[in-house]
């Protein structure tokens, strides 16, 4: 059933305020903690909007040269998930708006390997009509999609990023999967 994703641990465990705090000062130790914590969630956002390896892997290294410049700067108010993804935000703004290119919006992703030749058919024709519907969405809307699912960022996450109530951004999160449920329902009856 749609909206039912459940909620993560925020943060990671190993990153509590003393290991935040060590990698302000510039300990390579806590700052490659961060890095393990974020990098694969990050590369994720990044190929999510790009489709390019090669390019959702500089962003993602970019980012990281970014949140060490600005570490020292960080005030920690228990948010540490929502900073290093609004300098991800802003790294990915920067990229579209540099370079002239617009979000991602090509038949990019890998379909699962299947034994018979109809199940795939039939998988790439759903996943067709899903991504017809996701690019028929808002960008604000998509962002909230790829926030949660493929970042897999709580609703307190995304709430303390956009700056909104996590109620507001759970209420979304839910509306937007029901709409595409009942969109891809109403193509299969």
């Amino acid at each position: 059933m749609p909206g039912s994703h459940t909620e993560q641990p925020t943060p990671p465990p190993e990153l509590d305020e003393t290991l935040i705090r060590s990698a302000m000062t510039g300990s390579t130790t806590a700052l490659a903690a961060i890095y393990d914590a974020y990098a694969r969630r990050i590369y994720r956002y990044f190929f999510s909007r790009v489709a390019n390896a090669a390019e959702a892997e500089d962003l993602t290294a970019e980012t990281f040269l970014k949140v060490i410049e600005a570490l020292p700067r960080y005030q920690h108010r228990g948010q540490f998930t929502a900073w290093i993804f609004q300098i991800a935000r802003n790294t990915a703004m920067d990229y579209f708006r540099c370079s002239h290119n617009q979000p991602l919006s090509s038949d990019s992703f890998d379909l699962p390997v299947m034994d018979g030749a109809l199940d795939q058919v039939i998988d790439q024709q759903t996943i067709a009509t899903l991504r017809s519907h996701f690019r028929a969405l808002e960008e604000d809307e998509r962002e909230l999609l790829r926030l949660r699912f493929v970042v897999d960022l709580t609703y307190a996450e995304i709430a303390a990023l956009l700056g909104r109530k996590e109620d507001a951004v759970r209420k979304a999160v839910n509306s937007l999967t029901n709409r595409l449920y009942w969109k891809m329902e109403t193509n299969h009856a």
